[in-house]
């Protein structure tokens, strides 16, 4: 009797314990909002550029628990393996994600496209280009409000001209590890 009364007891606890987060809703919500922020490294396909570090800011829409929209204003600073001076690439993407839930692990998927515009610190000409990306992440959610993010990136754009140099190919991978906040 004392073990029975002990089980219905750690049930109960456990009922009521789960009831207040429970009556709070899922994280994310449709509707609900996030601004995120992420640091992180690209790595060029061109040999002749050297890897960089990069910095992104998001803002998404949640549609529905599972989809949103993400629009994404980044930057990246790579050196010519060949000469000295900088390239700067900095992008504008629209992207739509998809997320699991995992308890606090949430892994997604990513796509969209973008306009990239390189910037050379040599001369004064730059070169915009349009491109798209694909990636992959995890959201780990601290609490209903913050999440750490990790993500992996491939941005597609072609053909790159510079007084820096010209480019065959101006895509990138890029890592980033960031946090987001959301609210409805």
């Amino acid at each position: 009797m004392r073990k029975m009364m002990a089980v219905v007891a750690f049930g109960a606890l456990l009922i009521a314990s789960a009831s207040p987060a429970l009556a709070q809703g899922r994280v994310p919500a449709t509707g609900a909002w996030a601004l995120g922020g992420s640091a992180g490294a690209t790595v060029p396909a061109h040999p002749n550029l050297d890897n960089g570090f990069e910095l992104t800011g998001s803002l998404e829409r949640y549609f529905s628990p599972r989809v949103s929209v993400r629009g994404q204003l980044g930057a990246a600073w790579w050196e010519p393996t060949f000469r000295s001076g900088t390239l700067m690439p900095m992008f504008v993407t629209g992207n739509a994600v998809y997320n699991w839930e995992g308890g606090a692990v949430h892994p997604y998927v990513t796509g969209g496209v973008g306009i990239y515009r390189f910037h050379s610190s040599i001369g004064d000409r730059d070169d915009t280009e349009p491109g798209f990306n694909v990636g992959a992440g995890l959201e780990y959610f601290f609490n209903r409000r913050a999440a750490m993010t990790w993500e992996l990136a491939r941005h597609q754009v072609g053909a790159v001209d510079v007084p820096l140099g010209t480019f065959d190919d101006g895509s990138f991978w890029r890592f980033a590890m960031g946090a987001k906040i959301y609210w409805r």
